[in-house]
């Protein structure tokens, strides 16, 4: 807590920072800092490290929502609908992103009508408000947000999972001022112990050696994170959540198929009895 002239307030009577709850393991989600393993930037133009970052990002994204549904169908609590958080360098970066990510280059169109531009140029428009304060509702079609430079502080949500800085002057600063968006916790507050779903991830493919040289400084809530390297096989696998019935429901729904084909109107309403009492 600090006042207008950034100087602690004097009548604190008890302050937890976020350090202490990283270190204790609990309250907030474990951010991690993530690259692509052996990642080389050289012969690469800016566009193409973008490119490769968000594509990564939406590999740890739909892994990570897969989780949440596993999660919630095996606890018997609320799906929650995660999203990607793009920070972009200006407007017309911005305007860029959102125009690849929504075109039909970019996983064939899929996210289409699911990302969301919000900046200056944006904020007044009564839609793009709407569906900006209900991402946290499971209605809400929202998978990606694209911002400049608006939400450092004063705006946090529960199901921010995945944050992509892109073309950052100072990444160390950036993830420092950006992580805070993410780190609340979706099922009251607290960790699940499942690692990917108590976990808050920032691709910085690029910038990963520099945001770890800045971990060093004791000061700093970058020594704070962990840092992953993810191999390219395991980005590029995907996964789908199904529901497998009981062996019992596969056994009624063969029983049922079979009742349906008895003519006899005495031996079908026999075994359907049978089958009802099963």
């Amino acid at each position: 807590p600090i006042d207008e002239k950034s100087l602690p307030f004097k009548n604190v009577v008890y302050e937890y920072s976020l350090a202490k709850a990283l270190t204790d393991g609990k309250y907030v989600k474990n951010p991690a800092i993530a690259t692509r393993k052996n990642f080389k930037t050289q012969g690469l133009s800016d566009k193409e490290i973008e490119i490769i970052k968000l594509e990564d990002a939406i590999s740890i994204h739909e892994d990570t929502k897969n989780e949440l549904e596993i999660f919630a169908r095996n606890n018997n609590v609320a799906i929650v609908k995660p999203f990607v958080l793009v920070v972009c360098r200006d407007i017309n970066h911005a305007k860029d992103i959102f125009a690849y990510i929504s075109s039909s280059q970019f996983f064939k169109g899929v996210f289409e009508g699911k990302v969301l531009q919000i900046d200056s140029s944006t904020r007044n428009e009564e839609d793009i408000e709407r569906q900006f304060i209900t991402l946290e509702n499971p209605d809400n079609k929202i998978e990606i947000v694209i911002h400049v430079n608006m939400l450092k502080e004063g705006w946090d949500v529960t199901n921010l999972y995945t944050i992509v800085p892109l073309r950052a002057a100072n990444a160390a600063v950036l993830v420092e001022q950006t992580i805070g968006r993410g780190l609340r916790l979706p099922f009251n507050g607290q960790r699940t112990g499942e690692d990917k779903i108590d976990k808050l991830t920032v691709v910085a493919h690029e910038n990963f050696e520099k945001v770890i040289e800045a971990a060093q400084d004791p000061n700093s809530i970058l020594n704070k994170l962990t840092y992953i390297e993810i191999s390219e096989d395991e980005l590029k696998s995907t996964a789908t959540v199904v529901k497998s019935a009981s062996k019992l429901e596969y056994e009624i729904r063969n029983d049922e198929e079979k009742i349906a084909g008895i003519k006899d109107i005495h031996q079908k309403q026999k075994a359907q009895t049978t089958l009802d009492a099963k």
